[in-house]
């Protein structure tokens, strides 16, 4: 599972120089795992402000570092929820 999720991150680097680069997807796994943490693993952590990133570059680098911070701090069952839910992307 954690190989497929990091494989999938690799497609938006943190390099990045254009806004197609940078799409909803690191957004949106980006809050599924804040919620999910919070939901399932009764942790709260601060969401990523993602209307303050001036670069995609920005965009990606925060993004994929709270999806890796958040992914660390889930249970195990947690994990696989969150695996399970986003599957089709990470197979893609």
């Amino acid at each position: 599972m954690f190989n497929r999720l990091e494989n999938f991150l690799e497609l938006f680097p943190t390099d990045a120089t254009s806004w197609s680069q940078a799409t909803d997807e690191i957004r949106d796994l980006s809050r599924a795992s804040r919620e999910m943490l919070n939901e399932y693993d009764d942790i709260q952590i601060e969401e990523v402000d993602f209307t303050a990133t001036r670069t995609p570059a920005e965009w990606n680098t925060l993004g994929r570092e709270s999806i890796m911070r958040n992914y660390d701090m889930m249970r195990p069952r947690t994990q696989l929820l969150f695996y399970e839910r986003f599957e089709d992307w990470f197979k893609a």
